[in-house]
């Protein structure tokens, strides 16, 4: 391949879940489609405990990963159904979310980052084994009158119609053709650990809103629960500092005891809770998709169902495009643009105002808050909204 240029139609920077299944999907409908990844992909090995990197995948996000091929690969002892969701208020605000009339799927699925991302690499090794190549980068992109020419780290060139970045927040593609970016910092960490349980979950993801933070205890297979602690960042720093048994202790004294006894399983890890929003999401022959798109605030677990709704819509755009344009074709690309800015924009002043309301501390806030909770609670229609809206 070094020397000679190959043509593509469309070419995909990053093999992550959203990466690989836009190719998958493209592949499988006659598209010549390509996915690099700076990284080999990292063998899934299942323990005995679970993946501390765990997605709540919406219904829409299952019924694209089945269109990719990766889903049916999936071992079903380490997926979680979502059956229900409890909220509850610092002081007597909550509200419970339970499948609409008719329903008879779950709300949707807990899955490991690591399963989902192995799934559909060993389905793509046995139908479209050159469709992926790993340990290689973009060292050059050259402008051609309808292509681009993309040169790798290893030699190689290809000519692609269309280049798509699916290489994360802190994009390079995206920097190459000069789309800025804008972070802005919450304050908050996320305190990430796996706990054994007494009691049962029942499938209920459950969320705590206390003075300043947000605790999500979101259900595993068995009696094993996933926490994701939104604090502020000193509180964070120093629940880290804690053993398992004080950190375990602090836990239960905010969450109660509805589950029974907590049990720490697994070391705890964090990260930085930042919103990420792009100048635009496509240049010339070029768009972005997923964590190079955007970036949310975790609460409402939305971060890879946006990812994946962008690989959706565009692979959907590029397929209804007809026998004229090609994969690159600028109208395509507007298409694309337009149908995911508004819905994007929509979650990320969602789930940040919803951020910045429940971790105000100030007490008028929290009789807002709490007000608001019990009046959804009464409200069973716009419940049933927010499930269908969920699972879009």
């Amino acid at each position: 391949m070094t020397g000679r240029t190959q043509p593509l139609e469309v070419m995909i920077v990053g093999a992550g879940i959203t990466g690989l299944a836009l190719g998958l999907v493209l592949h499988q409908k006659g598209v010549r489609v390509k996915v690099i990844d700076r990284q080999p992909l990292p063998e899934f090995v299942a323990s005995a405990g679970f993946d501390q990197r765990i997605y709540a995948m919406s219904l829409a996000s299952e019924g694209f990963l089945r269109r990719a091929g990766g889903w049916q690969d999936m071992d079903r002892t380490r997926i979680q159904p979502i059956l229900g969701m409890k909220v509850q208020g610092d002081r007597d605000g909550r509200f419970s979310l339970t499948p609409h009339d008719g329903q008879t799927s779950p709300m949707g699925w807990i899955v490991e980052a690591g399963a989902m991302s192995s799934a559909l690499h060993r389905y793509q090794k046995k139908v479209a084994p050159e469709l992926l190549e790993t340990g290689v980068t973009v060292s050059a992109v050259h402008e051609k009158e309808r292509s681009l020419e993309v040169h790798l780290s290893q030699g190689q060139c290809w000519q692609t119609r269309l280049l798509v970045a699916a290489d994360g927040l802190h994009s390079d593609l995206r920097e190459r053709f000069g789309i800025p970016a804008y972070f802005s910092p919450y304050g908050h960490r996320a305190v990430v650990a796996n706990y054994r349980i007494s009691g049962e979950h029942g499938g209920v993801a459950r969320q705590w809103f206390v003075p300043g933070e947000v605790i999500a205890l979101l259900p595993l297979p068995g009696q094993r629960v996933s926490l994701v602690w939104s604090a502020q960042s000193d509180h964070a720093q120093a629940l880290l500092a804690m053993s398992p048994a004080q950190r375990t202790q602090a836990l239960q004294q905010q969450v109660g005891y509805e589950l029974g006894l907590l049990e720490e399983i697994s070391v705890p890890a964090d990260f930085e809770l930042r919103r990420m929003n792009v100048a635009r999401w496509i240049a010339p022959r070029f768009a972005l998709v997923g964590d190079a798109a955007h970036g949310v605030h975790p609460m409402a677990g939305q971060g890879l169902n946006l990812g994946l709704q962008d690989a959706s819509c565009l692979a959907d755009t590029l397929m209804a495009r007809g026998p004229g344009p090609d994969c690159g074709d600028r109208s395509l690309l507007r298409r694309y643009e337009r149908a995911r800015r508004e819905p994007v924009a929509v979650m990320q002043g969602l789930t940040g105002g919803l951020a910045h309301l429940f971790s105000a501390s100030r007490s008028q806030w929290g009789w807002v808050r709490n007000w608001g909770m019990n009046r959804l609670e009464g409200c069973s229609w716009l419940k049933d909204e927010l499930v269908r809206y969920a699972n879009r």
